[in-house]
């Protein structure tokens, strides 16, 4: 098979989106503007929660979740070692500490592990990732909240659409986070993030915390420079707005483009039995932000880098993807030095490079991510697929 110039993940922007930044533009409705309001709306609905709040970015969304949430100074929050810097960083920036559990074989936190870890560290709050935009099992962690009477945050960055026994991902916690970069499932016109709760009190202590603690929150042009708390600058544009607003109009024609990709490429992968794919479960739309793949042989990473090397000159955009876990950063082995993080002034963290999570620490050795978004066709995705085969081959592996 030729080589084919394809991309790793790309962003799909129609007319319509097109059309709207213009009719925005051509308003001179740049910072604020009826986009805003229209996409929270929406949003909302799609989701199946009372509110929606657009924010700059998911981590500038993180971060307000866990102001609102009071999980500041020296508060404890159970997270997933394999994510995004942000899903942990924003824990650090509210002032709190990250306490990291161990994750099952599809790389989502473990439930079981987890309640190990919360019982013993005695965790003020609960951040879960679906990974990947498959569902982290949000009932067991609900109930493991409820049951250690602390919050839950969604960080569905990777998840939008993604559904768990019936409900919409975004639904599960006190606060879900959605990230709106390019790269994601539906994008902004540039950064761009969406909180979601249906908590009276959290959707007012986010606006203002997301704009100055401006009294306009609530008196509009009244309340303009009356400031009565400590708040940011951390809303979205007019602009960004309204490209997101015309991309959730397109979103399950963009998940279900992912999901013929992601069963196209199982398929062809399945005839190799070495392998750990990508699924849905029983009870779980899985929306395949990314297709993980996991080698059950690998004994280090040199393996993986080897394929994901030679898999880029065969032509296929695969990626390493999170080969580090966050507990192994070089900022988490040196995070009480006020050089690297100048909360170590305030806050004592633990000695991260004492935690040990096996299944973490292997799992990211032995995985590497293929492309599956919505603008390759399905002869791009057989390509993929035949050439992975063709060099795992060639690895004997």
């Amino acid at each position: 098979m030729n080589k084919r110039d394809l991309k790793f993940v790309e962003i799909l922007l129609g007319d319509e989106e097109k059309q709207a930044v213009m009719e925005a533009l051509n308003k001179a409705y740049l910072a604020s503007g009826e986009y805003i309001e229209l996409f929270e709306k929406e949003f909302a609905k799609y989701i199946g929660t009372k509110y929606a709040i657009a924010v700059s970015n998911g981590t500038d969304g993180l971060f307000l979740a866990y102001l609102a949430l009071g999980l500041t100074f020296k508060k404890k929050v159970l997270t997933t070692p394999i994510s995004f810097m942000a899903t942990a960083s924003t824990i650090i920036h509210s002032g709190a500490i990250p306490i990291f559990s161990d994750v099952a074989e599809d790389m989502n936190l473990d439930p079981h592990l987890a309640r190990e870890v919360a019982n013993k560290e005695k965790v003020d709050g609960i951040t879960i990732v679906h990974l990947f935009g498959k569902p982290a099992t949000p009932d067991e962690f609900r109930e493991l909240s409820d049951t250690l009477s602390v919050p839950l945050i969604e960080d569905a960055s990777h998840a939008h659409g993604a559904i768990y026994k019936g409900k919409k991902i975004g639904q599960w916690g006190d606060i879900a986070v959605f990230s709106l970069y390019p790269t994601k499932v539906i994008a902004a016109g540039g950064w761009g993030g969406v909180i979601t709760t249906n908590d009276d009190e959290i959707y007012e202590k986010i606006l203002y915390l997301r704009a100055h603690g401006e009294e306009r929150v609530k008196l509009g042009k009244e309340g303009a420079y009356i400031h009565s708390r400590l708040g940011y600058n951390l809303r979205m544009s007019n602009l960004e707005a309204a490209v997101a607003y015309y991309q959730l109009k397109r979103i399950e024609d963009f998940i279900n483009k992912r999901r013929r990709n992601a069963a196209i490429l199982r398929e062809i992968l399945s005839n190799h039995g070495n392998l750990v794919l990508p699924s849905d479960t029983i009870d779980g739309r899985n929306v395949y932000y990314i297709f993980n793949v996991t080698i059950k042989n690998c004994n280090n990473e040199l393996m993986r880098d080897r394929i994901v090397k030679n898999l880029k000159e065969e032509g296929v955009p695969a990626e390493k993807g999170y080969h580090i876990p966050l507990h192994r950063q070089p900022l988490f082995l040196k995070i009480n030095d006020p050089s690297v993080n100048h909360f170590a002034n305030i806050v004592n963290y633990p000695d991260y490079s004492k935690v040990y999570l096996p299944n973490s620490e292997r799992l990211t050795k032995c995985s590497f991510w293929l492309p599956v978004h919505p603008g390759l066709t399905e002869e791009d995705v057989e390509f993929i697929g035949e050439k992975t085969l063709e060099v795992l081959r060639k690895e004997k592996i």
